[in-house]
């Protein structure tokens, strides 16, 4: 028995037990202790179940058992749940509706999300990873703001790790045209690492234009075995990942290795064939394991995405993800307008599906009718390339 996604009571009464299962280092794995919720029907007698209780589910080994048993003992759930409180940070447990559902996916997903600033739960399925090296040439830094501006400005939220290089100017290619940006952090979200990204850290923390996120609690130094982690969660939150310039042994490979592990779209700029900072790249286009990029357009038109125009003129677009029929029609209407009979004759489809269909293109804002019966893509549309027409 699973609670509620959404329900808020039932979360915020769990909340301790589940932050205490995350604080417990004893061998149960994130998924295993789904597995002992869900069995249970609720955190609080997992965390308070005896030996016996706990056998009988035959989830745990008696060795691993045991070791929970006698390490539960140094945590109170109440306790550690003040404390975090007092952070002032967000905790968003595993089925709080504000945690990302791309993230549920992945096999060793986080039970806790600790988060500082904003973000909407609806902006995650568009969102981008935007990874690469730390020191970019001049031919990367340019690429990785175009590419996350670009990105950003057709309604796609940009994912990345605040590191120096190539993550930092993805953020800040989102933020400066008043797109979306997640910074995932190997530390708590209470520290700035690196601290030279203390304009970024802050802008992020305000809410404004996105939200710093980690699975580590408040405090938590930067350690290097904690990135690796964090790129999971990077991989895990991104439906489609970017990779700018990353050598062969980058940690830039390890979140594209992760993304193709959860199934996620990879995408790959190509570089010079002498540069060191290419040749992870390279690599992985030519073992197909990742789309040749050139063009941020790449990414929406592989992913379905479409661009529709936001309620003002100098805000980001939102998107609309065409399936099926709509997405036959939209592309069929081309560059240049069309009349609705030369549309029927085009496509070989009944004039009432058609019609039905045109009209969801234009309530959904990427279709625009003409005097006549001509239809044209919106002006602010672009390739196929955003939220799903219901």
């Amino acid at each position: 028995m699973s609670e509620e996604i959404g329900d808020e009571k039932q979360i915020e009464r769990e909340l301790p037990y589940w932050l205490a299962f995350h604080k417990l280092s004893a061998g149960i794995k994130p998924r295993k202790t789904l597995k002992l919720y869900e069995a249970l029907g609720s955190m609080k007698l997992a965390w308070e179940a005896n030996y016996g209780e706990l056998r009988a589910l035959e989830l745990l080994s008696s060795e691993i058992i045991n070791n929970f048993i006698s390490k539960r003992q140094t945590i109170d759930p109440g306790d550690l749940f003040e404390s975090v409180r007092k952070s002032g940070v967000d905790v968003y447990s595993f089925y709080n509706s504000k945690y990302p559902a791309p993230l549920r996916e992945i096999i060793d997903p986080p039970l806790i999300l600790f988060v500082q600033g904003s973000y909407a739960v609806e902006d995650i399925p568009h969102s981008v990873g935007v990874v690469g090296t730390r020191k970019p040439s001049s031919y990367g830094r340019g690429l990785a703001k175009d590419i996350a501006r670009g990105l950003a400005q057709n309604g796609a939220t940009i994912i990345s790790g605040m590191a120096v290089g190539v993550d930092s100017l993805a953020h800040w290619g989102a933020i400066e045209c008043g797109g979306k940006t997640l910074a995932v952090l190997g530390c708590g979200v209470d520290i700035c690492y690196p601290s030279s990204n203390r304009p970024l850290y802050d802008k992020l923390c305000s809410g404004t234009h996105g939200a710093i996120i980690s699975e580590f609690f408040p405090g938590t130094k930067p350690e290097p075995w904690r990135f690796p982690a964090r790129n999971r969660i990077i991989a895990g939150m991104a439906r489609a990942l970017v990779v700018i310039e990353a050598g062969l042994t980058s940690g830039s490979l390890i979140t594209a290795k992760l993304s193709f592990e959860n199934n996620r779209e990879v995408f790959a700029i190509p570089g010079r064939i002498d540069s060191p900072t290419s040749e992870g790249t390279n690599a992985i286009i030519a073992r197909n394991q990742a789309h040749l990029m050139t063009k941020y357009q790449d990414v929406l038109t592989e992913m379905n995405w479409v661009a529709r125009p936001a309620s003002g003129e100098s805000k980001p677009r939102t998107m609309v993800e065409l399936f099926g029929k709509e997405k036959e029609i939209y592309t069929a209407i081309e560059q240049e307008p069309i009349q609705f009979d030369d549309l029927v004759q085009k496509l070989g489809i009944d004039a009432h599906e058609l019609s039905a269909s045109l009209t969801m293109l234009e309530l959904a804002g990427v279709v625009t009718r003409l005097p006549g019966d001509w239809y044209e893509r919106h002006s602010s549309s672009f390739q196929v390339h955003g939220q799903k027409i219901l």
